[in-house]
C-alpha cells in the first residue's frame, strides 16, 4: 500500500458519501491507493464509514450548518483556519463542496497542491458557492450530469453520477424507505406516519429524534452506517434532494420521489431540484408546506415510475485523478 498523497475532505451526509465512493474506486485501482481525509468535528459517522479507506484523519470544525447563516461562520472562522494551515501539504486534493470544504481546500492550494472539487447533484442551474469560489483554482469540477456542464464551460468535467459500487444485489422486501439525510425532514415524516401506504415504512430520521415515529409502529432510526441496505431492498424511496436520490436510482434502479426542503436555505434552488428529478426520472413533489392535502404524497406513491439508467461515473472520475499521480 503507497503513502497517501490524496486528500479528500469529507464534510458530513451525501459529501462524505462523494468521499467515500472515490476513496473506495481508488483502493481497487492497480496501485492500491489509501488516502487521508478531512472530517468535521464530532462527526462519529463520517469518521467511522471512511476508516476502512484512511491513512490519517484531520478533524477541522463546520464553519456552518446547512441551516445557519454568516454569524455562525464569522463567530467558527478563526478555529476553522487554524485548523485548515496545521495539515500537511498534498500532490491532489480533492474538496466535495461543503462550506466545510473552502476553508482546507483554499490553505491546500496555497501550499501548491492541485485541487479537483466535486459539483453537488442538484445544483443544475445555479452554482453552489463553495464549488464556485474554488473552480477559480482548481484543475476540474467533476460533474454527475451533462445538463451540469453550462455551469462550469472551461473546468467542468462530466464523469458520471459519483457514487459507490454497490455492495448488495437489489431486492424487494416490501417496504417504503423514507430518508432525508443528516438534518432530516420532520414535515415529511409526520404526513408519512398518517398515511397507509399498504407496505411498511422505514424511516431513517436523522436529527429529528425517531422515538416519536417508533411508537406509532414504524421502524425508524437517526442514523445507519449500512442505509444502502436499506436502499437496495425497498420497494420505493422517498428522499428528498439530496444523494441518496442518486443513489437510490443509479445504484439500485428504485423507484423514486425527491420531496423538496425549503429549509435547506442555502442549498440547491426548487428549479434545480425539480431539474434533478427530471433527469433522474424520480417522482418531484414541492415541500409540504405547499400541498393542497397528504393526499398529494399518496398519489405520487401511487404513479410512482420506473427511474431512468446510468453508469457509475465514479471510476471516470479516479481515471482523471490517477493522471496526476503518476
Amino acid at each position: 500500500m503507497q503513502n497517501s498523497d490524496v486528500l479528500i475532505i469529507a464534510s458530513g451526509g451525501g459529501h462524505t458519501g462523494f468521499a467515500r465512493a472515490i476513496a473506495e474506486y481508488l483502493s481497487l485501482s492497480s496501485n492500491s491507493y489509501k488516502v487521508d481525509f478531512v472530517i468535521p468535528e464530532n462527526d462519529k459517522y463520517t469518521e467511522e464509514v471512511l476508516k476502512p479507506f484512511s491513512s490519517q484523519f484531520y478533524y477541522v470544525k463546520k464553519a456552518k450548518e446547512p441551516d445557519q447563516g454568516n454569524t455562525a461562520l464569522i463567530k467558527n472562522l478563526p478555529r476553522v483556519l487554524a485548523q485548515s494551515l496545521k495539515i500537511k501539504k498534498y500532490k491532489v486534493v480533492i474538496a466535495t463542496g461543503s462550506n466545510h470544504s473552502l476553508f482546507p481546500a483554499l490553505a491546500q492550494r496555497v501550499k501548491g497542491s492541485k485541487l479537483f472539487v466535486i459539483e453537488s447533484q442538484d445544483r443544475i442551474v445555479t452554482r453552489g458557492k463553495t464549488v464556485s469560489i474554488l473552480s477559480n483554482f482548481a484543475e476540474n469540477v467533476f460533474l454527475h450530469w451533462q445538463e451540469q456542464k453550462g455551469l462550469y464551460p472551461k473546468k467542468g468535467m462530466v464523469v458520471g453520477p459519483i457514487v459507490e459500487k454497490p455492495k448488495y444485489t437489489p431486492k424487494d422486501n416490501g417496504y417504503v424507505l423514507v430518508t432525508a439525510g443528516t438534518m432530516g425532514f420532520k414535515r415529511l415524516f409526520d404526513i408519512v406516519v398518517s398515511l397507509d401506504f399498504g407496505k411498511e415504512v422505514v424511516i431513517q430520521t436523522g436529527r429529528v429524534p425517531p422515538e416519536q415515529y417508533a411508537k406509532r409502529g414504524v421502524k425508524a432510526f437517526s442514523f445507519s452506517t449500512d442505509l444502502e441496505k436499506y436502499i437496495s431492498e425497498a420497494s420505493l424511496v422517498i428522499t428528498h434532494q439530496g444523494k441518496t436520490a442518486m443513489e437510490s436510482v443509479v445504484m439500485y434502479k428504485k423507484p423514486t420521489i425527491v420531496v423538496y426542503n425549503k429549509d435547506w436555505r442555502y442549498a440547491a434552488t426548487k428549479e434545480d431540484s425539480k431539474q434533478y428529478a427530471e433527469i433522474l426520472g424520480a417522482t418531484f413533489l414541492d415541500d409540504p408546506s405547499q400541498w393542497e392535502s397528504i393526499e398529494e404524497l399518496a398519489e405520487a406513491v401511487k404513479k410512482v415510475k420506473p427511474p431512468k439508467k446510468y453508469e457509475i461515473g465514479t471510476p471516470n472520475l479516479v481515471k482523471r485523478i490517477l493522471e496526476e499521480l503518476s
